[in-house]
C-alpha cells in the first residue's frame, strides 16, 4: 500500500527537550514522588502564562490521568502527562532514576526514564506526537540500551537531538498509535502450533511472517474452520439434512502435515506506518476492518492497530 501523499509539516522536538530540564531522582522511591518532583520543576522552569496554578494542582492533574492507566509503556520508559487549560507551549521535564521505580508498566519492568509532558488543551495531539518522536530517537542507534547499561549519560544523548532529524509530524500517523505485536506465526509453522498459540493467547487472528519479519498475511480461526469443511458445505442454505456431519473430519485427518501457508489469508488488511489518522479511521470505520497490520516500506511487520488502539491512544490518551 503506498505511503501517505503528504505527512504535513513537522515539529522540531529538540526545541522542547533541553539538557537543563533533566533531573536525577535517585532519592525518589515511588511513582508519586517522581511525578510530584517533576511537576514542581515544570512550573519553575517554564513559568506558564497561567497564573495561580500550583505544583500540587499540576500534580493532581497528572496523577489523575496516571491512576486511570499507567503511562509506563515498557522498556524502562514512562510518559506521565496532562493537558491544562491556559497552559502555553509544550513543556517536557525528564527524570532519571538509575535504580528504577515501580510504575505499573506493561512489561512490569521498573522505569528509569520519565518524561513529564504538559500541554495546553488547545493542542490535543502534541503529547502523543512528542512521545512518538522521543521513542524513535531513543531507539535509534541503540541509544536507549546504552543509557540503561550506563554507558553514556542522558545529557550527552540528548545533545545529539539538535544534530539529528528527529521531528514530530503535525499529523498523527500509524506509527504513533500502533501496538507492538505480541504473538505471531511463521509461514512454515504447523497449524497445530497455530492453534496452540491461539489457545494460550486467546487470539483468533495472528499475523504471518517469515524469519526476516516480512509480512505475508494472517491466519484466523475462521480460516482453519473453513479449511476443514467440505466444499459443498459452503454452498448450502440449510444443514438440516447433514447436521450430524463432522466439520473437522478433514482437519483431523491431515492436520499433521498442514502448514500455515495452506490456510492463511494473503489479503490481510495492512497499511504503511506513515498513513494518517483519518486514513486509519476510514479503514476501521468505513471499510469495517477489525484491525490493521502496520508494515514499513520493505513490508516488514512493525505493529498492529485495532479500534481499541484509537480509543486508547487518541480518545483516552
Amino acid at each position: 500500500m503506498p505511503a501517505s501523499e503528504s505527512n504535513g509539516a513537522t515539529i522540531d522536538i529538540s526545541r522542547f527537550i533541553k539538557t537543563g530540564n533533566i533531573i536525577y531522582l535517585d532519592n525518589s522511591r515511588s511513582k508519586e514522588d517522581i511525578i510530584r518532583t517533576l511537576c514542581k520543576a515544570a512550573l519553575q522552569k517554564y513559568k506558564p502564562e497561567l497564573r495561580g496554578l500550583t505544583s500540587n494542582e499540576l500534580f493532581e492533574a497528572v496523577i489523575e490521568r496516571e491512576r486511570m492507566q499507567s503511562t509506563g509503556i515498557g522498556e524502562y520508559l514512562a510518559f506521565p502527562h496532562a493537558r491544562i487549560k491556559g497552559w502555553g507551549s509544550l513543556a517536557i521535564v525528564i527524570g532519571i532514576s538509575r535504580q528504577g521505580v515501580e510504575f505499573d508498566s506493561i512489561d512490569n519492568k521498573p522505569v528509569k526514564l520519565v518524561f513529564l509532558m504538559i500541554s495546553s488543551e488547545d493542542e490535543p495531539y502534541i503529547v502523543l506526537q512528542a512521545m512518538s518522536a522521543v521513542i524513535r530517537f531513543l531507539k535509534g542507534r541503540g541509544r536507549l540500551d546504552r543509557i540503561i547499561r550506563g554507558e553514556i549519560a542522558v545529557e550527552n544523548i540528548f545533545k545529539e537531538l539538535s544534530r539529528e532529524d528527529v521531528d514530530a509530524t503535525e499529523f498523527i500517523l500509524a506509527r504513533d498509535i500502533m501496538r507492538r505485536v505480541e504473538n505471531f506465526v511463521y509461514i512454515n509453522d504447523s497449524v497445530e502450533k497455530v492453534t496452540n498459540i491461539m489457545h494460550l493467547s486467546r487470539q483468533d487472528i495472528l499475523p504471518v511472517i517469515d524469519k526476516n519479519n516480512k509480512f505475508y498475511g494472517q491466519v484466523s480461526c475462521l480460516d482453519i474452520f473453513e479449511y476443514g469443511l467440505p466444499h459443498f458445505f459452503r454452498r448450502l442454505k440449510t444443514i438440516s439434512f447433514v447436521r450430524h456431519i463432522d466439520p473437522f473430519e478433514k482437519y483431523f485427518r491431515i492436520k499433521k502435515g498442514l502448514k500455515v501457508e495452506d490456510v492463511m489469508d494473503k489479503n490481510a488488511p495492512c497499511t504503511r506506518d506513515d498513513v494518517t489518522l483519518v486514513e486509519i479511521i476510514f479503514d476501521l470505520a468505513v471499510k469495517h476492518k477489525d484491525k490493521l497490520f502496520i508494515v514499513d516500506k520493505d513490508n516488514k511487520l512493525l505493529g498492529i492497530i485495532d479500534r481499541f488502539s484509537v480509543i486508547d491512544k487518541i480518545l483516552f490518551f
